[in-house]
């Protein structure tokens, strides 16, 4: 079974992360295959480039099974922050619209992949939650840049100490999603987002893209490098396998 699924028509590309049977959890072979995935969308000079979920959730974060598994759990953390960066930094400076279409959960390393986004469109019943905290790790894939410069510093705390909940409607009033809507309205929104998009010239997307990072995302990959260290680190410590067996006990 392919783990991302890949398909391009009428000028959108759509990567589809495809472990439904774990909601989407991200492996080292998912997040190579995602980066693939962006780099091919790329080459073909996609306007639109959609990233979603199989199964009905978006991602639930790492696989913390292979996490659990792993003989050297410090070098998988770190190979897969590795290439969940490269696919981050590719979202930013991709000349295309990048959509997030998020429906279940959206988990962890999940977060920081939708924020990236240049858009998201949420179902109503998504969940969403930084997670990391309840395994005894620090956020990745971009989590605490984007999260943090979106709500600001007591709010971000708030969402990585507490690991509570995020309902869509606080997500969409605190500016982490752009639309939010039912399950069976979902796919009717997101072409009709991509409608009213190409209604708008294209020649500025690169340009204004460059324009929001610079403003706003100033230093993402340095920070990125930083994330990467310290989940990596973390992960190396016997504590983070106890911290796994305990989680797991309790689900």
């Amino acid at each position: 079974m392919f783990v991302v699924l890949e398909s391009y028509q009428d000028g959108v590309y759509t990567i589809t992360l495809n472990r439904p049977e774990k909601k989407n959890a991200m492996d080292y072979e998912l997040l190579k295959d995602l980066y693939e995935a962006l780099r091919r969308a790329q080459e073909e000079k996609a306007p639109f480039v959609v990233i979603r979920g199989s199964g009905k959730a978006f991602c639930s974060g790492g696989d913390i099974i292979a996490f659990k598994d792993a003989e050297d759990t410090e070098a998988l953390i770190d190979a897969e922050a590795g290439i969940l960066h490269e696919s981050i930094k590719t979202i930013r400076t991709m000349n295309a619209i990048v959509i997030a279409a998020i429906e279940g959960v959206m988990v962890g390393a999940g977060i920081g992949l939708a924020l990236a986004c240049d858009l998201s469109i949420a179902t109503r019943n998504t969940v969403m939650n930084m997670g990391y905290r309840r395994i005894g790790l620090t956020p990745d894939g971009g989590g605490s840049f984007f999260l943090a410069r979106m709500v600001g510093a007591k709010r971000f705390n708030e969402f990585y100490l507490f690991s509570r909940n995020i309902t869509m409607e606080e997500a969409k009033d605190l500016g982490l999603v752009n639309f939010i809507c039912e399950d069976e309205e979902f796919e009717e929104k997101l072409n009709a987002t991509i409608t009213s998009l190409r209604a708008l010239p294209m020649e500025t997307i690169g340009n204004f893209k460059d324009l929001v990072n610079r403003s706003l995302y100033s230093g993402l990959e340095t920070h990125l490098d930083k994330e990467r260290f310290y989940v990596a680190e973390l992960g190396g410590k016997p504590l983070f396998k106890e911290r796994i067996e305990g989680f797991l006990k309790k689900k």
